[in-house]
Formats: C-alpha cells, sequence, structure tokens
C-alpha cells in the first residue's frame, strides 16, 4: 500500500520529494526506482529528512517502529494506513505530532480506491489540505469522524472481497447457463463496469434504476426474486456488519 501512495503521489505531483524505509532494504531500494524516490536507511533518517511520514506497516509492528521514531519524529506529521489503531494510541506514541488516519483499499493500486479520512484535533488547515492531496493521489478522499472508520472498513475496505464473490458467482452462473467460465467473467465485468457508469452519469440511486429494467413479468423480476429468496440482500448488510464489527473489536484493543 506504501507503493501505491509512492506511485500516486509520483503521478498527482510530480514534484514532490519522497523518502522512503522499509526494513527490507532491497524491497525499499525497488519501490525508490519505481517511485523516483530516495531509500533510506533508517527510521531515524527517514523523520529528520520527511516533514509528513506515511506509516505503511502492519499494526503489530507500530511498537516496535515508535521506539526507533523516538525524539526524531516528535512534532512531525503523519498519515496512518494501519487498520484499527485509534488516533488516541498514535497520540500516546507521537507527542506533539499532527495526526490524520486514512482507510484506503487495494484499489488504490490502480488509483481508484475510496480514502476514509479522519483527522486529530491538532491538525491545522494546511496539513488537512495536503492530506486531502495525497489521498486523491490514489482515489477518491472522503472526510468522517473517526468512530466510522470501522464501518467504512467493512463498507469499503473489505467491501472489494464481495464485489469479486460477486462477480466470480455471475460467472458461474454463466458457466451453467452454457458459457465458459472466461466468457461469462468477461461478460460480469462488463455488466458491473456499465451499471456504476450509468448510475454515475444518470445521477440516480440503484433503487431507481432497478425499478425502471425491472418489467413486470419479466426476466429481470425472476432473477431479483430468486436473489430475495436466497436473502442477497441480508447477506450483504450482514457481511458489512460483521467486518465493521471486527475492525471495532481490533481497535478496541488499543484504545
Amino acid at each position: 500500500m506504501g507503493r501505491a501512495f509512492g506511485l500516486g503521489l509520483r503521478t498527482a505531483q510530480p514534484k514532490v520529494e519522497l523518502n522512503i524505509f522499509d526494513i527490507d532494504q532491497h524491497r525499499a531500494a525497488h519501490t525508490s526506482g519505481e517511485c523516483a524516490g530516495t531509500a533510506l536507511t533508517s527510521v531515524k533518517e527517514l523523520c529528520v529528512k520527511s516533514d509528513t511520514l506515511l506509516l505503511a506497516i502492519k499494526p503489530q509492528h507500530a511498537e516496535s517502529l515508535f521506539s526507533e521514531i523516538g525524539e526524531s519524529g516528535a512534532g512531525k506529521k503523519y498519515i496512518s494506513i494501519m487498520a484499527g489503531t485509534p488516533i488516541s494510541y498514535l497520540e500516546s506514541y507521537l507527542p506533539k505530532s499532527q495526526i490524520v488516519r486514512f482507510m484506503p483499499n487495494l484499489a488504490a493500486t490502480v488509483g481508484a480506491s475510496v480514502v476514509g479520512i479522519s483527522c486529530s484535533s491538532s491538525c491545522d488547515s494546511s496539513f488537512r489540505k495536503d492530506a486531502f492531496s495525497i489521498a486523491s493521489a490514489v482515489g477518491i478522499p472522503m472526510e468522517l469522524p473517526e468512530n466510522l472508520l470501522s464501518a467504512i472498513t467493512g463498507l469499503s475496505g473489505s467491501g472489494l472481497a464481495y464485489v469479486f464473490a460477486f462477480l466470480h458467482a455471475m460467472a458461474l452462473g454463466g458457466t451453467d447457463a452454457g458459457f465458459s467460465y472466461e466468457q461469462a467473467l468477461e461478460i460480469a465485468y462488463g455488466t458491473v463496469e456499465g451499471a456504476v457508469k450509468l448510475l454515475r452519469k444518470e445521477g440516480v440511486g440503484p433503487s431507481e434504476y432497478l425499478t425502471r429494467v425491472t418489467s413486470a413479468g419479466g426476466t429481470t423480476i425472476r432473477g431479483v426474486k430468486a436473489l430475495e429468496k436466497e436473502g442477497f440482500t441480508h447477506a450483504v448488510m450482514e457481511a458489512i456488519a460483521a467486518a465493521a464489527d471486527r475492525a471495532d473489536e481490533i481497535e478496541a484493543a488499543k484504545r
């Protein structure tokens, strides 16, 4: 994910100076080459040479990282994409710092992620603006109160998986109807892409278009009825709630 932000920033802000550190020096060198950045050899060097630091690490490595940052990182600006790691926890290790939390998803790697953003009360307007600019480099920024970051994890962060599962199910259905799996999957891709483009162009909600394409006694209403008989809407809502609840559980352990 750090690489995704690096590549996105290099494209969106070609003149930005990117410093990169990774415990795996080979990976740091490779990523810095891709992003036209500078690979550094220590966390302290990164802190000294950078104004804003993106914390793209797994939560279980946080305490180790903070011990390395030490005083060299005090008062810096931080953007964290660590799941389940609240601002209050980050502030306890990063005193006098401005902190923003991002919640992106894997689509950041293609510049198409929704990015939930929550800012600490210490953030000034300049850093807020910079944070939105950084988030825009990988997709669509959306400012949220911190208590909704778990919800956006369930809806968007984990939501890609639900879409993948739906596309796979559509392809299986097409295969059952007589297409090869590859043909059915291409049809499913095109159908989903077309549906989103149509809704965005017309500026209406999916429920309105659902009624437009569902004619009386036709094929579509028969298919929609079959979906609801199997609990389609309920299952999707439960999946989002379950993922959000799990994100809450992880975060609660650090509060």
